[in-house]
């Protein structure tokens, strides 16, 4: 090679080059951003759509299921999930990696635009599931006891404060109550005028309106025309004329504050926060896709000082910082980095017994990490723990080709040839060697850049970010190197030519054994290979290892129909236990869901609550937070036995991966009986078994409600049909909400229409013959049960089997699980036709990782064979003469 020759010959060029790179390196670094974990975009569509007023099963059968349809006859489909809960329909289709998103959303738009689904059921919305929709602050707001006022602060100053700062891309906020403008209307009033519910929403629409005229021309003038007649105050909204009176020759105008009252009302509470003990609101940030979460998260703690200095009774605690979790994993990452090009450096001069030598080799490490700073800016990687981590594993073989360049060179020195021609003889008689150490190390790890899916993304950056590094060490052991050598090393006196190094007696004694004995030595080689072999599997397996971030969860689910306040008070007394521990730092807590598409996603009601645990620093406390997590577990007794009261781990990477101890059980079939026998008796197996803390399913049982049943035959006499009831019924109860003024919806309701039963048995309905029929003349209301929740995989009905593991790793845990499945079957002579039993999420996903790991494995073997091949052919042609010549 003459890339050292030239290197030497212009060793001005050569350093300039070097702080070149240096420059660019350091400018790179500062344009980083700083996450966690690469981006990672999961294929991954979710369908969502609301229904208001529809029960589980209605969603099912006519908003899921047809959209089921549709979703499953698009390209690249590996699975589809579905959840119908009241009111909302969820569908989650997962794609084949390197299935482009982009265009199945436009497909799947056109397509499910097509779709005929019944009135009142809103345009179903396409979402691309994106780990950045995870907030990356959460942070509790609270003022003492004032929600009203502090919720008026937070909508009005301190979430538009928040969504100026440069890469927030959204900002939520929990609990509190919401407002909208109630019309109730006066039965009697209605009648007087000849009106109807439904005839007064219609007039509301339709004199709150701007429309295009179109154009006008005057006097050289060509101006668009608009007609305003929108509705900008409650009083705007009093005087709406809703009818005409005759009075004498003339006709006075009925406006609607005649026939109804009008006022500015709090719907009614589905979900509160609370911090500490205390309602809050608890605000959520969300990040967009390409901003630095560090940045962004330092950003909004500034911002909140800010704010907090102009409203000094505003109290924020930071619930949760996705940003100082990644600031402390990426401090621990680079202080192993630094700690290993430090220790690498010790063992090179305890070895090379040099200054100048050990300078010119430790320089390898900051000039290759620093050049790889410039490829990982212009590939559009990020600091992370994965490309981090693979610095941190590349360290130490930075500086391999540069020891051996430095001391072939110190060799030639030996022989008495100048600095200048050492340098370049050494170099140049290793580079073959050299080149073919760096291949066979690329040859390892540039496999993992062509596996696909998962995995491939999440060790991508780090096979790139060894290869960049390597690549670069391989440059400067073959420019810098022998540059600096050039005039840095001195020239080796006659008596230091013969002088043999300590060490090297002592290898050579090594050596010189294990050539003498040496069936001994293969023989000790095979014990150790085997001995390893055999260790396998006592060797835990873990799809990512645990992070302590000194956060738990805990969920609390009530039974189904459980109002708010029945929630909180179990809510409340898990707060109170949470008071006797001393290490706890933050407690906030959310009940229930004001979203229907939140609720729909995650299975939240008011008969849910969630409640996370921060604790203090792990510097100042004793214990872990899976030990804290598990004593108070086992610390909280006397809980409502109603209540089922989960814990889990908080993990950042949850949202990807799973709860890192959890593994769930799937069982698909077409009958939903059968799948509950099959699931009790599965959670009861796994109960018995010690590695599992808790075994829960999904299975609910059924909703209580009042159903009321429409004669049919009765309904028609009046000239009224099933659907007319059922809509009367609804608007009756619910109202119906006509227009939006200034952000808030107007509803329009009937007047002292209460919820009882008695009550609702008693509306009067209007019919087309003029006459009034009650409702308990055609129907009548009776206690039922209906479903909760209906969920299906693959258009499957499905159940989850949830078991927590504890002092077991997850392949164990696995494996356990899958035994005592594989039992069950047997026992039960389940036909695995109809009915299929799996280990899913993070488990499936682990098995799945290790089958592409070890594809990858395989090809690196592969590879690094084919370099030794191409490398050593000489060699090998030269055993074979040997080997034929000794059979001739």
């Amino acid at each position: 090679m003459k890339i050292p020759k030239f290197a030497v010959k212009n060793p001005v060029t050569t350093i300039m080059m070097m702080c070149l790179v240096l420059i660019l390196g350091f400018v790179s670094f500062t344009g980083l951003r700083l996450d966690l974990m690469p981006n990672i975009n999961p294929p991954v569509v979710a369908v969502m759509t609301t229904y208001p007023g529809a029960g589980p099963e209605e969603v099912a059968d006519v908003v899921t299921k047809p959209l089921e349809e549709v979703v499953g006859t698009s390209s690249g489909l590996e699975t589809i999930q579905s959840r119908s809960s009241s009111n909302s329909s969820l569908i989650i289709a997962q794609y084949e990696w390197g299935t482009n998103i982009s265009e199945i959303r436009e497909d799947l738009s056109s397509m499910l635009g097509m779709v005929q689904l019944p009135d009142g059921v809103e345009t179903p919305m396409l979402v691309k599931f994106d780990p950045t929709m995870m907030p990356i602050v959460q942070v509790a707001v609270s003022n003492g006891e004032d929600i009203a006022h502090l919720q008026e602060l937070v909508d009005d100053t301190i979430v538009p404060q928040l969504q100026n700062i440069s890469g927030v891309a959204s900002v939520s906020v929990t609990g509190g109550f919401e407002e909208e403008i109630v019309v109730s209307l006066n039965e009697e009033a209605l009648a007087e005028y000849n009106l109807t519910q439904s005839q007064v929403v219609q007039l509301i629409q339709g004199n709150n309106i701007t429309f295009p005229g179109g154009v006008v021309e005057e006097e050289n003038e060509k101006l668009n025309l608009r007609i305003l007649a929108s509705v900008e105050s409650i009083e705007e909204l009093e005087n709406v004329p809703v009818s005409v009176t005759q009075n004498g020759e003339e006709l006075d105008v009925v406006t609607l504050n005649e026939i109804a009252d009008v006022s500015l009302a709090k719907k009614d509470i589905t979900s509160m926060a609370r911090t500490n003990g205390r309602d809050s609101l608890l605000i959520s940030i969300q990040k967009e896709a390409s901003a630095n979460t560090v940045a962004v998260s330092s950003d909004v703690q500034d911002r909140l000082e800010t704010i907090k200095q102009d409203h000094s009774e505003v109290r924020f605690s930071v619930a949760s910082d996705q940003g100082e979790v990644i600031q402390e994993s990426i401090n621990n990452v680079l202080l192993a980095l630094v700690f290993g090009a430090v220790f690498a450096i010790a063992v090179i001069y305890a070895f090379l017994r040099s200054v100048k030598s050990t300078v010119i080799v430790g320089l390898a490490i900051p000039i290759s990490v620093i050049a790889t700073f410039v490829l990982m800016y212009f590939t559009g990687m990020s600091l992370n723990i994965m490309s981090l981590g693979g610095l941190a594993l590349g360290v130490g073989m930075l500086v391999d080709n540069a020891i051996v360049v430095i001391e072939n060179i110190y060799r030639h020195l030996t022989l008495g040839k100048s600095r200048k021609k050492a340098a370049i003889s050494g170099a140049q008689e290793v580079s073959g060697a050299v080149t073919a150490s760096m291949l066979t190390t690329l040859s390892v790890f540039l496999p993992i850049v062509f596996i696909g899916g998962m995995v491939g993304e999440l060790f991508e950056e780090l096979a790139l970010t060894v290869v960049f590094s390597l690549v670069a060490s391989w440059i400067v052991a073959l420019t810098v190197v022998p540059a600096l050598a050039s005039f840095m090393l001195k020239v080796v006196k006659g008596k230091e030519r013969n002088g043999e190094r300590k060490e090297s007696r002592l290898y050579k004694k090594v050596i010189t054994w294990a050539l003498d004995n040496r069936i001994k030595t293969l023989l000790i080689t095979a014990v150790a290979f085997i001995s390893s072999l055999m260790l396998i599997p006592q060797v835990g397996t873990e799809l990512m290892p645990s992070q302590d971030e000194g956060i738990f969860i805990i969920d609390v689910e009530m039974p189904e129909g459980t109002t708010l306040s029945s929630t909180l008070e179990v809510v409340e007394q898990i707060e109170n236990e949470l008071e006797t521990v001393s290490d706890v730092d933050l407690v906030t807590a959310s009940i229930g869901n004001g979203d229907a598409m939140m609720a729909a996603a995650t299975g939240s009601s008011e008969n849910t609550g969630t409640i996370t645990v921060k604790l203090v620093p792990a510097s100042d406390r004793s214990h872990s937070t899976e030990r804290m997590m598990n004593d108070f577990e086992d610390q909280l007794e006397g809980i409502d036995r109603k209540a089922t009261v989960r814990f889990s781990l908080s993990s950042s990477m949850e949202a990807m991966m799973g709860a890192s101890n959890q593994i769930e059980v799937m069982l698909l079939g077409d009958d939903s009986e059968q799948l509950e026998e099959y699931s009790a008796e599965l959670t009861e197996r796994l109960s018995d078994e010690s590695d599992f803390r808790s075994v829960t399913n999904s299975v609910q049982d059924g909703k209580p409600e009042y159903q009321y049943m429409v004669d049919k035959d009765l309904a028609m006499q009046h000239g009224l049909t099933a659907y007319q009831v059922a809509t009367f019924i609804n608007e009756s109860l619910q109202g119906i909400v006509a227009t939006t003024m200034f952000d808030t919806e107007v509803r329009v309701q009937m007047d002292g229409v209460s919820n009882s039963k008695e009550a609702i048995e008693e509306l009067m309905m209007p019919t087309q013959s003029g006459q009034d029929v009650a409702l308990s003349e055609i129907g009548e209301i009776v206690k039922g049960t209906g479903p909760v929740t209906v969920v299906r995989d693959n258009q499957q009905d499905s159940i989850v089997v949830t078991a927590v593991f504890e002092d077991v790793d997850m392949g164990s845990a696995a494996s356990s699980i899958q035994a005592t499945v594989d039992e069950m079957i047997d026992d039960l002579s389940i036909d695995t036709d109809e009915v299929e039993i799996k280990v899913a999420g993070g488990a499936e996903m682990m098995e799945e990782a290790f089958s592409s790991l070890t594809l990858a494995v395989v090809l690196a073997i592969v590879f690094v064979y084919m370099v030794m091949a191409s490398n050593l052919v000489h060699s090998y042609n030269r055993l074979l003469l040997c080997l034929h010549c000794h059979w001739r």
